[in-house]
């Protein structure tokens, strides 16, 4: 028998009904649910019991569609959302291969009635002509709100000739180009990145706001569905009180058919692969589906090729085995009809979920975060440091010019053209006091960057030193992944994501290099660093050589532990935790396990690099946040090292840490893409209010959840926790600091990890590696006792996990300007994925501070962090006789109108952006990309748009050309580079047929060129450059 038996049997249990029981095993229910959707019983409305469960078979039904071949739709509809109704109907109109999933309790809603809300609804259609201001009027009598940007549901704006607007009912927001009042396009784009995603011909644009006719979803749902599921809404489980009245009259268990299918669950192999792959080589597994995501779908198919275990991907082909893709919450056995359906969670006991999307953005720069605002001290590599007082446009000689102003000492002005605003940086110094300002015209400046670049020398020289040692050094090459690692990497109860799964690549990569390993891992609080850390360690062992795992705390030292040893259960390796929770005696057998190689891997805090821990053959050491250890316990680090390979695990780097990664110093791998379901914390910056913290933990705790409450100061503690204990007399509140002794902290810490403690109050002992998925609220009081990287650390203690999070940051009523900015901050990088832009930004408030010792100190203060690190990158290259192309810069100076009209692009910061984005393009791809963007967001491109976007491309053109300056004089065009560069830019035109170039000596050595056309001077280049 098979799946069209099966078919046939559920229809003939059905017989004339369009209302039915399913009395199976839940997950087999969705399944034949999905089964019916292709079939005349379409639409079907699947009723559960409840919104946990209604989510599990939503995704049950997605996830099955190697039973049909139709397209099949399913909806979860959420009625949280206003128009949740609108969008159910307007898909039940579709009638065919649909499935509809509710919940019990929310059969006795009303819904928006279609019919009348599309009579107050707009048409939009591609190349019909519309009276564009009074549609546009229109909108906003339904309820749509202008913004700059469309962002959320509900919101319009209108730039030039493209409106932007965002409908409830639709999933992404859309963009209308017009042409007068003939609407030319349309298409979908992106919230957050602004880019079109694809065309549409037509779209309905729902009203925001107003009044609308409603009618009873049951009605609805008896008037639409050719079938309902009854899924153990009437079992004795469910009190009759619990359901809505509006069903209870209609249907009861007696009144309706039962479909009966026999079924029972697959054995659980927790993750034993080997007992499955046993099982198979047996045959005691019939025809079996095993449906997983598609990486580990390809890491099984690489497993049974080893075991020489057939099997087929597709389903029309005779075969035992089947390996497919998809995310099913659970497997099943139908005995009867000869299958089974095998899922991650048999296997591996654990429901693995979807991965989230790689974020479009910028690479990770320090430009990212230091774009340049009015009254910013600034660094001009030529005049030296100054105040920027906003950008300028003014017309000198008939050509439209955009200048940075900048002001100096004794009030003096420098207008920088924008196009040579790559020489301009902002400054950073390296503590809280202000820079001196430059004064125009005076030589000091050129002597401080002469100071400053002779200790760079010296500087560059030691660092490199230290590169090329350890470049030489010969480490443990380890050995190529085996089957076992395989294993391990099947068992991750999630989908890597692609930038989490690079990393995991860097590092084995390094490993098997004979060279020592030095990587920094840099990823947001909960974003996969410690399962790297795992798939290291476990390399490591499976060569026979021990692991070290540093922990700045106790607490984290604990969790480590934990997740290592669950992750690594299945395989013989020894692993131990030492730290303060450890006896004396616990301690002693410890060390003489990691001396007589009894232990693979021990984890611990400082007292891991004290001088009686003897490894037997270590072979790699993690360190967790470095830069939260001392310079005594860093000095016995740096011992530790010196040959064995280093994977260093961070949220927030470290100036020193950040600026070796920037500078090619030390290999780094970053996390950006938050794990499946992780959504940001909501972030409360406010002055201390009794009020406010009494409703904070009170919504927490409503909800059943658990929240931190953290003061800095010990002596503080016990006067809030009168305070809390006065506020929720009927509350388990625990106190947690540093000085509590480690039985005692075990104890509370486990108590709170256990539900058994409603609110953790404490000092910042919790900062890192507490990991407690029922605690989403976080209370800081005050905030400002703490730096920006601890409050960021503290925030990720919550949301973790896939429930909304809250972060209450109190202050007390007088601020510093240092403490405002860090919580400001805070606020702005309110979003996943933002430490390492944090880490910048932190740079920019506390200064850039102690970064390559003491001696640096002063130089950073005088010159400023970026230009001080550009200088040394340049050094390093010069030493390491390196190309260093990338500062190469190729002055453009032609009488052409090239700037962004106001008209065109009306906002102040966003022209300011796309300047400085210009001026950074690195390839011909990026300007093309730029140009694409541009266009797709404001329109057609003006003239002075084109002019500028074609002087970037002679630009880029320059820079691989290495010519200085390209310059119009008197109609005629002089370019200037070094002689030898000149010779063989001649050379290169003659040879492409360009003819009339005179060698000129205009200044420096030039070649003079007797037409002054920018698309000339483009097609001059193009052949002699290339696109790149």
């Amino acid at each position: 028998m098979n799946i069209s038996d099966l078919l046939r049997t559920i229809t003939q249990q059905i017989r004339s009904s369009n209302r039915c029981f399913l009395s199976t095993i839940q997950p087999v229910r969705p399944f034949i649910a999905r089964l019916l959707s292709g079939t005349h019983y379409s639409p079907i409305f699947y009723i559960t019991t409840s919104e946990e469960v209604k989510r599990k078979v939503f995704r049950q039904i997605e996830n099955l569609s190697f039973i049909d071949q139709d397209e099949m739709i399913a909806i979860d509809v959420d009625f949280e959302e206003k128009y949740s109704g609108i969008i159910l109907q307007k898909t039940l109109n579709k009638k065919k291969n649909l499935v509809i999933v509710l919940n019990v309790n929310e059969l006795d809603r009303d819904v928006v009635e279609l019919e009348n809300f599309m009579s107050l609804s707009v048409l939009l259609e591609k190349g019909k002509e519309y009276q564009r201001e009074q549609l546009i009027d229109q909108l906003f009598r339904m309820g749509y709100e202008r913004q700059d940007y469309v962002r959320e549901k509900g919101d319009i704006a209108i730039r030039g000739e493209v409106v932007d607007v965002y409908p409830p009912d639709c999933i992404e927001p859309i963009r209308t180009y017009w042409w007068g009042n003939i609407l030319e396009k349309m298409k979908y784009f992106q919230s957050d990145t602004q880019r079109t995603d694809h065309d549409l011909d037509q779209t309905l644009v729902i009203p925001r706001d107003g009044e609308f006719k409603t009618i009873p979803l049951m009605k609805l749902i008896m008037e639409q569905a050719r079938l309902i599921f009854w899924d153990d809404v009437f079992t004795e489980n469910l009190h009759l009180s619990s359901i809505p009245q509006v069903i209870s009259g209609i249907v009861t268990r007696e009144n309706l058919p039962n479909i009966i299918v026999s079924a029972s669950r697959p054995p659980a192999f927790f993750g034993e692969i080997p007992k499955l792959i046993n099982d198979l080589k047996e045959n005691k597994w019939r025809k079996t589906y095993f449906i997983f995501p598609s990486e580990k779908v390809e890491l099984f198919a690489s497993i049974l090729n080893e075991e020489k275990i057939p099997y087929s991907r597709d389903i029309k082909k005779p075969s035992q085995i089947f390996l497919l893709k998809g995310f099913p919450v659970e497997g099943f056995i139908l005995p009867d009809f000869g299958f089974s359906v095998l899922t991650t969670q048999e296997i591996f006991g654990k429901d693995f979920t979807k991965p989230s999307k790689k974020r479009s953005g910028s690479p990770i720069t320090e430009d990212l975060v230091s774009s340049l605002q009015p009254g910013d001290y600034i660094v001009h590599e030529e005049q030296g440091i100054g105040i920027f007082k906003g950008i300028k446009e003014m017309v000198l000689e008939g050509v439209h010019r955009v200048y940075l102003v900048i002001e100096y000492a004794a009030g003096d002005i420098l207008y920088v053209p924008i196009e040579n605003a790559s020489i301009v940086q902002k400054y950073i110094g390296s503590g809280d006091a202000k820079p001196k300002i430059s004064r125009l015209g005076k030589d000091e400046w050129g002597k401080v960057k002469q100071r400053v670049a002779q200790s760079i020398k010296e500087t560059a020289q030691e660092l490199l030193e230290i590169y090329a040692r350890r470049n030489i050094e010969k480490g443990h090459a380890f050995s190529p992944n085996s089957t076992w690692h395989k294993q391990l990497e099947l068992s991750f109860p999630y989908i890597e994501t692609p930038d989490q799964k690079q990393a995991i690549i860097d590092v084995e990569h390094d490993m098997e290099s004979p060279r020592p390993m030095d990587r920094l891992i840099c990823g947001d609080v909960g974003y996969g660093k410690t399962e790297i850390a795992i798939r290291a360690a476990f390399k490591a062992v499976m060569d026979g050589k021990q692991v070290a795992l540093l922990a700045p705390t106790t607490i984290l030292s604990e969790q480590h532990y934990l997740t290592f040893k669950e992750r690594l259960k299945k395989f013989p390796v020894r692993i131990a935790v030492i730290n303060r929770f450890k006896s004396t005696q616990e301690q002693k057998q410890i060390v003489e396990g990691v001396k007589n190689n009894e232990i693979d891997i021990l984890i611990g805090t400082h007292r891991l690099i004290q001088k009686d821990i003897q490894f037997h053959d270590l072979g790699l050491v993690i360190i967790d946040e470095e830069q939260r250890f001392g310079v005594l316990h860093k000095e016995r680090l740096k011992k530790m090292k010196s040959t064995v390979d280093v994977l260093t695990l961070t949220a927030t780097p470290i100036p020193r840490t950040l600026y070796l990664s920037l500078t090619g110093i030390r290999d780094i791998s970053v996390i950006e893409t938050p794990p499946e379901g992780r959504k940001p914390v909501h972030t409360v910056v406010a002055p201390r209010s009794q009020k406010m913290i009494k409703e904070a933990i009170q919504n927490e705790l409503e909800r059943k959840g658990q929240v931190f409450y953290v003061s800095p100061r010990m002596k503080s503690l016990m006067k809030i926790y009168e305070e809390l204990a006065m506020l929720f007399p009927d509350c388990q509140i625990g106190i947690a600091h540093g000085r509590l002794s480690g039985p005692d902290l075990e104890e509370v810490m486990e108590k709170f990890y256990n539900a058994e403690i409603d609110i953790l109050l404490c000092t910042t002992i919790i900062e890192i590696g507490l990991d407690v998925p029922n605690a989403n609220t976080l209370i800081v009081d005050p905030a400002t006792l703490f730096g920006l990287s601890q409050l960021y650390q503290l925030r990720g203690r919550i949301g973790r996990f896939d429930r909304e999070a809250y972060a209450y940051l109190f202050y007390p009523k007088r601020l510093t300007h240092e403490a405002q900015e860090r919580l400001d901050a805070l606020l702005e990088f309110e979003g996943l994925g933002t430490g390492y832009k944090l880490a910048l930004r932190d740079m920019e408030i506390r200064g850039a501070g102690n970064i390559l010792g003491q001696a640096q100190h002063g130089f950073i203060q005088e010159i400023g962090f970026s230009l001080y690190t550009r200088m040394l990158q340049e050094e390093i290259s010069r030493l390491k006789g390196e190309n260093n192309e990338t500062n190469q810069f190729t002055s453009i100076i032609l009488r052409e109108n090239a700037f962004f009209p106001n008209w065109y692009m009306k906002q102040e910061n966003e022209r300011f952006n796309y300047y400085q984005r210009l001026l950074h393009a690195q390839k011909f791809n990026d300007i093309e990309e730029l140009r694409a963007e541009i266009e797709d967001r404001y329109g057609r491109l003006p003239r002075e748009v084109e002019t500028l976007l074609k002087i970037t491309t002679l630009r880029y053109y320059g820079k691989i050309a290495k010519v200085d300056t390209i310059e119009e004089k008197n109609g005629e065009i002089f370019i200037s580079a070094p002689i030898e560069v000149l010779v063989s830019l001649n050379e290169k035109f003659r040879n492409s047929g360009v003819k009339g170039l005179l060698v000129s000596h205009h200044g420096k050595q030039a070649l003079k060129i007797p037409f002054q056309k920018l698309n000339s001077l483009l097609r001059l280049f193009d052949p002699v450059v290339g696109k790149g």
